[in-house]
């Protein structure tokens, strides 16, 4: 086993996260032109299934791209500086940022989401921000998990998250690794040896391709592993997904010659990953039209627009239950418990086609199932609710409530489908395969497109932590602030990048790249320039922090 010297940097890869994170934003900036309600601020006037397909091929591979490269820049920093000094690394460049993020960040991230509900009509009942912040704090919901009715959100910070678990895991196993030395030895030399065949043969990519194919199988969501924003409990599903991409990155440090490899087959690799994401694609939109993509079995599932067949039975009957003598009990506390501003939003819809109203609906509805108190006779409560009153409420299956509320108007439990079974298992292989052409395409283009040092580049990979931590709220303002602009989809896009880049670098350099903030999260600051590419800038900086977050 070798390693690399410690002056080496690896220019290609820094590109390659920079693009991983980069292409982060795009996504979001996508988001809203969805032409479906899946969680975004706002559904755009223009929005168009072009988008829904871009949406969906980089929601494939960007995170588990970011996942293998924070991998191999793990193992590097570890060999460094060691057991003691990587952990404390970490903590600094990727802790405090999560902590610090969240505090400052996701109320704001929040607020201009219910900002979006309240402009498009998602939130049946309007919601003020000084409501919302006082529900948050003096509430304290901003702590309570969604799954109990509160606000908690590690929003896009979760990466963060989840890469400290992965980070104090591969720690642990490090340290029994040298305690137990000859069976280590041993499995060290398997994986190395695994790595190598993947890496070097085309046709070896079926291996991992049906490995991960058989995981996502058995899961009720489409788009790979849902993403774990609402506790702190981590996921094993979400830790052993994203792990194993963040175990081939540290594996991959100690063969990084086999990097080079890669360049003999981007582009037949990105090809037919490209080619093969648009009938993957199709098979996503109708099985998310016969309303099976989403988590509808679990005990609190989250409601989502597809899993309704019948928009005007399901307003009919919600409209049904202004009589309570004529209607079920369960159905007159669910429209009793509806806010009176939210109950007048739905008498005055003529129909739910409007998606934005359609997952404001659904949301609603949400807010209330997984109140304790629904389904009796004692009010809401208006802060957490008890932890005997959280149990109480645990017993019961939202799917059965669901199901005698709005009776033939829900989507049928999915397993129990002739054809569900066979069929996930073919979308989940090929959504599998997709995934690794790409993100194999993607490393053997940044290997043959950026082998040395470019001022621009670096430029780019020092910002692009920055810009992916700040930039969810400022995207989500400018969608919503032109969603109903009767333009093409296209240039409202361009037009949404643009902005959101422009502000973003701006950011970047003018108040962070020069700052501690710089120093803490790229591992040292730069003397203040006033244009980014001004020929004192273009010096070639410190390779001692060559690691993510540097």
């Amino acid at each position: 086993m070798s390693h690399p010297p410690n002056p080496e940097r690896f220019h290609a890869l820094d590109a390659t996260r920079a693009f991983a994170l980069l292409l982060g934003v795009v996504f979001h900036a996508a988001w809203s032109f969805v032409p479906a309600p899946i969680g975004a601020p706002i559904v755009d006037a223009s929005a168009g299934v072009g988008f829904y397909w871009f949406f969906f091929t980089s929601h494939t591979f960007r995170m588990q791209l970011f996942f293998l490269i924070a991998g191999f820049f793990g193992h590097l920093l570890f060999h460094r500086r060691g057991f003691s000094s990587f952990a404390r690394h970490r903590l600094l460049r990727v802790g405090l940022p999560l902590v610090v993020g969240w505090l400052i960040l996701i109320p704001v991230v929040m607020a201009v989401f219910v900002t979006g509900g309240n402009v498009s009509g998602g939130n049946l009942a309007e919601l003020p921000l000084p409501v919302l912040f006082t529900m948050m704090y003096k509430n304290g919901l901003m702590f309570v998990p969604r799954s109990v009715g509160g606000l908690f959100s590690l929003s896009h910070l979760w990466f963060l998250y989840y890469l400290l678990w992965l980070y104090a895991l591969a720690l642990g196993l490090r340290f029994l690794a040298c305690r137990f030395e000859p069976v280590a030895s041993f499995l060290r030399r398997r994986a190395d040896g695994w790595v190598a065949r993947v890496m070097q043969s085309p046709g070896f990519i079926v291996w991992p391709t049906l490995g991960m194919g058989l995981f996502l199988w058995p899961m009720e969501g489409w788009l790979g592993v849902d993403t774990p924003v609402g506790s702190l409990v981590p996921s094993v599903p979400v830790l052993i997904f994203y792990g194993s991409f963040f175990a081939l990155g540290w594996m991959l440090h100690r063969q990084a010659g086999l990097l080079t490899g890669l360049v003999r087959h981007w582009r037949w690799q990105l090809a037919v990953g490209l080619l093969l994401s648009v009938p993957m694609f199709t098979a996503f939109r109708a099985a998310q039209n016969q309303g099976v993509t989403g988590s509808i079995r679990a005990i609190y599932p989250r409601l989502e627009a597809t899993q309704f067949k019948d928009w005007p039975a399901v307003l009919a009957r919600l409209r049904s239950a202004r009589q309570p003598e004529t209607v079920p009990v369960e159905l007159a506390n669910l429209w009793r418990h509806f806010p009176p501003k939210a109950q007048e939003a739905i008498l005055r819809l003529s129909d739910a086609s409007d998606p934005n109203r359609r997952a404001g609906l659904a949301e609603a509805i949400n807010k209330l199932m997984v109140q304790p108190a629904m389904f009796g006779t004692e009010p809401i409560l208006p802060g957490p609710p008890p932890p005997a009153a959280v149990s109480r409420r645990a017993v019961v299956e939202n799917r059965a409530i669901l199901n005698r509320l709005f009776p033939g108007s829900l989507v049928g439990d999915p397993q129990a489908l002739s054809w569900y079974r066979p069929t996930k298992l073919a979308y989940s292989l090929g959504y599998a395969l997709v995934m690794w052409l790409l993100i194999f395409g993607t490393l053997g283009f940044f290997q043959a497109s950026c082998p040395d040092h470019s001022p621009a580049w670096r430029y780019v990979a020092d910002s692009s932590y920055w810009i992916y931590l700040v930039h969810l709220p400022l995207v989500a303002f400018i969608q919503i602030w032109m969603a109903s602009w009767p333009w093409p989809g296209a240039v409202k896009f361009a037009l949404l990048i643009l902005i959101a880049f422009t502000a973003l670098f701006a950011s970047y350099h003018y108040l962070v790249r020069s700052t501690f903030i710089g120093r803490m999260l790229n591992g040292q600051s730069y003397p203040f320039v006033a244009w980014p590419f001004a020929p004192s800038a273009r010096r070639t900086a410190d390779d001692r922090n060559a690691s993510f977050p540097k």
